[in-house]
């Protein structure tokens, strides 16, 4: 087997894998509307950056390192995450599942509305991730993966999304929370004192 061949090969798989997750999803959606057009909002950095902004405060203002750390760590990640995901935006160019059915449309959008990798998985992953380094295994770790799983969710039976864009944010995300944990830590470290 070639390297072209190879690499048709993964393609294929994927188209398939996105096709059959695709269909599911939009069956899943269709039963539970208001579950799947409502976690889009509270998942966008437009709503996870003034809360975790917000956290980073009350952190300060009552003397809680844990709370400040996590939240600044949160929007480090989120930034980091950002970056990641708008750079493989404009590089692969997929066209998103409400843009033509075919998961094997790659090259074929503006890379500003590409489809992969998903900025939302990217930015729930991220913080899901920091809040799994700083709180362990907790109620809030597994709430935050759970919520980061509904949004992949939502995003396929929304048809913003095709599933190997998620698994692409997602691992985005989590290398973008470990990235910001162990920078922030090593500002820590540095300078004797919380960042």
């Amino acid at each position: 087997m070639t390297v072209d061949e190879f690499g048709d090969e993964v393609l294929r798989r994927m188209s398939a894998l996105d096709e059959a997750a695709h269909r599911k999803a939009v069956a899943l959606g269709e039963e539970a509307p208001s579950l799947r057009d409502g976690l889009q909002v509270p998942s966008s950095r437009k709503v996870l950056l003034p809360l975790l902004a917000g956290l980073w405060a009350a952190g300060r203002a009552t003397q809680s390192p844990a709370l400040s750390r996590l939240a600044r760590q949160g929007l480090f990640a989120i930034g980091l995450g950002a970056m990641a995901t708008k750079a493989g935006k404009r590089i692969v160019c997929r066209a998103r599942p409400n843009q033509g059915r075919d998961p094997a449309r790659w090259g074929k959008a503006d890379g500003k509305h590409a489809s992969f990798p998903s900025g939302h998985a990217t930015t729930t992953a991220a913080v899901a991730t920091v809040v799994a380094l700083n709180r362990g295994l907790s109620p809030v770790t597994v709430a935050g993966v759970g919520f980061a799983a509904a949004v992949g969710w939502s995003s396929l039976a929304t048809e913003r999304h095709w599933a190997t864009d998620l698994l692409a944010g997602s691992v985005t995300g989590i290398v973008a929370g470990v990235v910001a944990d162990a920078m922030d830590e090593w500002v820590e470290e540095r300078t004797g004192r919380e960042a």
